[in-house]
């Protein structure tokens, strides 16, 4: 399916069933064929602020119809949107943004307190020399807090742009194809930077197509709630499979298990994805009977008991289970059906949601592939993988073996009699923070470009609320060394999960003699990290 396309697959939900309702919030209802208009004007907008095919737009923003109708006005003029996490602060912001090359980004001056705008006008120019353009939501007016050498344009006009020329370009006569490039998502890599995951049109659209229908989001009532940040793999691809389903996807801008319940109740909700502390948080937060329309809800299981979790869905009278997924192969990529036992929903991974996923898995020392119930390294190929890595083509070689697998760093192994598979965990040191895979490395080199500090290492340390970072730093001899100052100088620059819990001064870092040369014994250090927040009071 390479000729599948974002923009077909809009096009032709809103032809067929035009009226219904495409995307639920707070201030409206949008019906599919409001979704194609609006996304049709908006590329138009977009055009005359001068964004062309192959360019990048940043968006940082909450769940909201703007993001939506952006992400489909791009993938009409064959430009690239560019995912910025709105729990990303000024350092993390600034990174992506120059790295990508972005043009142009949309934002919300503030979301929940939180000053977007300003940390924008913080942001150091000189790194983002293509940045040239803010696209404001929520404001008609200028702020006086925008950069002066950044143009800004409010979102409405770009609405308004479209009807100037009338009726939407039909999906033929678009310049775009399953092969154009599409969508960026972050990554954890193996250095400190995430790596920026490239999508074209036709792994999205394509995918969305096989998750609506494993996931049974094409059923007259279906409704689905969307309170994972579309800002990630996870919450986009329920996005994008709720639409291609013809469902009605109901959008929370910031999670909270009482508002979840609550929308879930009032919008009478079949179907939800998420994190399984949101699961849990949902329960807590509501009488089972309020929660009586939700059938289905699939989750990645980040902390506490997957068992119990799926336990309490059949409770509930709900199909609960893990699912399995990443940004180079999208997320939602397994099912898990009715009637599968609890033991097993309780484990990651599942069945592919179509028979062209392949799924392997190799030894990571002897490189021999391996047969049911061998644990390795999966290995993945299908119509949903990631065209390559913005401006790392050896992060991409790195990846793809060359027969077109992508090596997943993820050990699991096959299940017997089936094209089913185990997830157990990850291969490498990246740590699940907040949700989010960060690896290490990208906060030890923040912490290295603080004053008076000349190396770092962080460790993760599993709680029963889940995975915690902690750093251990060693001096440079330029400054004094202040743990409290060190955490608080992270909390201004590094989105709240990423803040180390403890950030202990060592005179030098543990070590131990290799063929290879020495190395940090990481081992040592998680063992101190647990010690230590055992100990806290």
């Amino acid at each position: 399916m390479r000729g599948s396309t974002l923009v077909r697959l809009l096009d032709e939900r809103a032809d067929r069933d035009g009226a219904a309702p495409a995307l639920m919030t707070a201030e409206e209802v949008v019906s599919y064929r409001q979704l194609r208009d609006r996304a049709a004007s908006v590329a138009e907008g977009l055009v005359e602020a001068g964004i062309g095919p192959g360019d990048r737009v940043a968006l940082w923003l909450p769940n909201c119809a703007e993001y939506v109708e952006t992400c489909f006005a791009l993938a009409r003029l064959g430009a690239i949107a560019v995912a910025l996490n709105t729990r990303f602060r000024a350092h993390e912001a600034q990174d992506i943004l120059s790295r990508s090359g972005a043009r142009a980004l949309v934002l919300c001056p503030e979301v929940k307190n939180v000053d977007f705008l300003s940390m924008v006008a913080g942001l150091d120019r000189r790194a983002l020399p293509a940045l040239d353009t803010l696209i404001l939501v929520g404001s008609s007016a200028r702020p006086p807090e925008a950069p002066a050498d950044l143009r800004t344009v409010p979102f409405d006009a770009l609405r308004r742009a479209g009807t100037r020329r009338g009726a939407p370009a039909p999906a033929a006569d678009l310049r775009v194809t399953g092969d154009s490039p599409c969508n960026v998502f972050t990554s954890s890599g193996t250095t400190s930077a995430p790596k920026l995951v490239l999508l074209d049109q036709a792994a999205l659209a394509t995918h969305a197509r096989h998750v609506a229908s494993a996931f049974g989001y094409g059923a007259p009532d279906c409704r689905v709630l969307c309170m994972l940040p579309l800002c990630g793999v996870f919450g986009f691809d329920t996005l994008l499979g709720t639409l291609a389903g013809g469902a009605a996807a109901v959008l929370m801008p910031v999670f909270d298990g009482d508002e979840a319940a609550r929308l879930i109740e009032r919008h009478r909700v079949t179907h939800t994805n998420g994190a399984d502390e949101m699961l849990r948080r949902i329960l807590a937060a509501s009488d089972p009977q309020r929660l009586g329309s939700l059938r289905e809800a699939a989750f990645a299981n980040f902390s506490g008991d997957p068992r119990a979790l799926v336990d309490a869905g059949d409770r509930l009278g709900a199909h609960f289970f893990q699912t399995y997924g990443s940004s180079e192969v999208q997320a939602l990529m397994c099912y898990q059906a009715p009637g599968t036992g609890a033991e097993r929903r309780a484990l990651g991974g599942g069945v592919p949601v179509a028979d062209e996923i392949e799924v392997r898995v190799r030894d990571p020392e002897t490189d021999r592939l391996l047969g049911p119930g061998e644990s390795g390294q999966l290995e993945i190929r299908g119509p949903n993988i990631l065209a390559g890595y913005l401006g790392d083509e050896r992060a991409r070689r790195r990846t793809l073996t060359e027969d077109g697998f992508v090596r997943s760093g993820d050990l699991g192994y096959l299940e017997g009699g089936g094209k089913g598979f185990v997830y157990l965990a990850r291969l490498g040191d990246a740590l699940r923070l907040g949700g989010f895979l960060v690896h290490p490395r990208e906060i030890e080199e923040f912490l290295e470009g603080l004053p008076g500090v000349g190396g770092a290492q962080v460790v993760g340390v599993s709680l029963p609320t889940g995975t915690v970072p902690v750093g251990f730093v060693v001096g440079d001899g330029s400054a004094r060394l202040d743990e409290e100052d060190l955490i608080a100088r992270c909390r201004t620059r590094l989105a709240a999960f990423k803040v180390p819990r403890r950030i202990v001064r060592l005179s030098a870092f543990p070590t131990v003699g290799s063929a290879n040369g020495v190395k940090i014994r990481r081992v040592e250090l998680r063992d101190r990290a647990a010690e230590l927040l055992r100990e806290a009071p």
